[in-house]
């Protein structure tokens, strides 16, 4: 975050970034959501309760309690909540600690987390191929020959090993590669089918949030990708989602909605870079 104000009790996903300035600053009031790799350029200002949608790119001023999607984003509704207390993250925090007590790999405690134990405590991983430099707290189960490259983010458990969801978890078939960078969320569940491909930097979220309560409780919102699927360098996926078998997802899309199979597609939302 550069340049930026953030008011009480507002909650970033990952990705999520301000670009302010010295001369135009960003200013984010209380209560506020901004979604997996939302983006706010310089000297914009997003209202108490406003919620940005995952992949946004913010470039005008958002009204209170307003929600905004696409790049450049636009309000497509106004909150009517039920006023139960603020956002918090803590029952999240509250998990992930009960796990590091519990001598769980923990994000926590990076020496918990070698490839060695990993393996040791998820046996379907005997075969798969994980980078050292993979940053892994997640319940892992699927097929054979599996390839995780370095700089990936694989968090998410079920509530039977101490996660959120029972559908919480990870679940990768035979021969899926993830490639540098992959960050996969998966406490509402993700689960990729086999010989599919994940690109570089692509962000998989299986959760979402009840926008009808000011407190934007957590919600289960699981992913599942088909066989043999491609998807593209950059892209976001945000359950609840089902995309079939052989479907493409071209790169720097967001895709919020189902994807039939053997389908190429674009995303709900067409990513933009920032103009310098």
């Amino acid at each position: 975050m550069q340049h930026t104000s953030i008011g009480k009790s507002s909650m970033f996903a990952t990705g999520a970034q301000c670009l302010g300035t010295a001369q135009s600053p960003v200013r984010i009031a209380e209560n506020v959501w901004l979604g997996a790799k939302a983006t706010v350029a310089a000297g914009v200002s997003i209202g108490a309760g406003a919620v940005v949608a995952a992949g946004a790119l913010v470039t005008a001023d958002v009204p209170p309690d307003a929600i905004v999607v696409g790049r450049p984003a636009r309000v497509i509704a106004h909150r009517t909540v039920v006023e139960d207390g603020r956002p918090s993250p803590e029952p999240v925090l509250a998990k992930v600690r009960d796990r590091a007590r519990q001598g769980l790999p923990s994000m926590l405690d990076r020496s918990t987390q070698s490839v060695s134990r990993l393996k040791a405590l998820n046996p379907d991983t005997a075969t798969w191929d994980i980078s050292d430099e993979a940053l892994i707290d997640a319940e892992l189960r699927g097929g054979a020959s599996v390839e995780i490259a370095r700089d990936c983010i694989l968090i998410g458990r079920s509530n039977r090993q101490g996660g959120m969801s029972q559908l919480g978890g990870i679940e990768l078939g035979t021969g899926v590669r993830l490639a540098a960078g992959v960050v996969i969320e998966a406490a509402g569940g993700v689960s990729v089918g086999a010989f599919s491909e994940l690109s570089e930097g692509v962000t998989i979220v299986a959760s979402t949030h009840d926008h009808s309560f000011r407190s934007l409780p957590w919600e289960e919102a699981p992913v599942r990708i088909g066989s043999r699927c491609v998807i593209g360098e950059g892209a976001i996926l945000v359950g609840p989602l089902n995309i079939g078998d052989g479907a493409v997802i071209k790169p720097y899309s967001v895709v919020i909605r189902d994807v039939l199979e053997n389908t190429v597609v674009h995303g709900v939302v067409q990513l933009m870079e920032i103009q310098e």
